[in-house]
């Protein structure tokens, strides 16, 4: 395939997601200036619009970093390819199943997808450490492609296992009670009164525990701050590089019980992380000499100039 023709397709595939996502976000004003009706289009809708067309661009992505620049044999790519793609396949169904205890179809396509780029992205950098000593390794340009497609797999992988796994309940808890959610059981210890520089709380106390195993202690408020008088919800987080857990308190419910929402998000920091390696890889791109010294060129090229007859 040459690479106008992948330019074209990757350009496809992210306009047809634009335009399903504005659909998505327009179509409800739509409907109520012609009918009067209103509708509401949910994270279904726009989970669905945004991956379909997504799906094949994070493919495309890791073939496209090792593709030549004008054209590239499809044998040749494929032979150079094919230890990544058998890697993201089977870690792409393994890890779910080992990890989390099940596969679907989207996650395995997103999981396959995110180690794809991934194994694609350390490809270049392994065949630069094999060579000969004295031979030339990776130029910065190269080094901060090959970087930033890693942050874009571990995005992709923290996207795909915090949508697919991800646990959200909203349950009643009183001071002496535990809940259970994904296997970490919430313990409200007690709830007491405390006062901040411009605000006034009523913070509980939660202690996790996994498989009986003391995890940590969160303290989530139920603020009402001094110049508003609007309750705000502090959330209590306990973060860790594979997971984070959330407890937040909502409103009484008499006898001394609140509503809580407790979440557990898997992955969700590699969100995070990926975006910042992305833009590492970025930096490290744009400081290849070789794009200095073109624009130095470029300036002391002389400009032309056609005299009058």
């Amino acid at each position: 395939m040459s690479d106008p023709t992948r330019r074209s397709v990757a350009a496809m595939l992210l306009v047809v997601a634009a335009a399903l996502i504005l659909f998505g976000t327009l179509s409800p004003l739509a409907v109520q200036w012609a009918t009067g009706e209103k509708i509401s289009v949910g994270p279904p809708w726009f989970e669905v619009a945004f991956t379909l067309p997504m799906l094949p661009l994070v493919f495309l992505l890791g073939a496209g970093m090792h593709a030549a620049w004008r054209y590239q044999p499809a044998a040749g790519l494929a032979r150079l390819l094919k230890w990544p793609a058998l890697v993201a396949v089977v870690a792409g169904l393994a890890v779910p199943a080992l990890v989390y205890g099940r596969v679907g179809a989207l996650v395995a396509a997103g999981s396959i997808g995110a180690f794809w780029i991934i194994a694609t992205s350390l490809l270049q950098p392994l065949r630069s450490w094999r060579r000969a000593p004295g031979t030339p390794g990776m130029s910065r340009a190269v080094a901060g492609m090959s970087i930033a497609h890693l942050g874009v797999g571990l995005f992709v992988l923290g996207v795909t296992v915090v949508s697919a796994f991800g646990v959200e309940k909203d349950l009643k808890l009183a001071p002496g009670e535990s809940v259970e959610v994904a296997g970490y059981t919430f313990h409200m210890r007690g709830l007491q009164n405390v006062t901040g520089p411009n605000y006034r709380a009523l913070e509980a106390e939660v202690e996790i525990r996994k498989d009986g195993e003391y995890v940590a202690t969160v303290r989530p408020q139920e603020r009402t701050y001094l110049v508003q008088q609007n309750p705000m919800t502090e959330a209590g987080i306990d973060p860790g590089w594979n997971r984070d857990l959330f407890i937040a308190l909502g409103q009484p419910l008499g006898d001394g019980a609140w509503s809580v929402r407790v979440q557990y998000k898997p992955l969700i920091r590699f969100i995070w992380f990926g975006a910042v390696v992305m833009g590492f890889g970025g930096v490290v791109a744009a400081s290849d000499r070789r794009y200095r010294l073109n624009a130095a060129v470029r300036e002391r090229k002389p400009v032309a100039v056609e005299e009058p007859a």
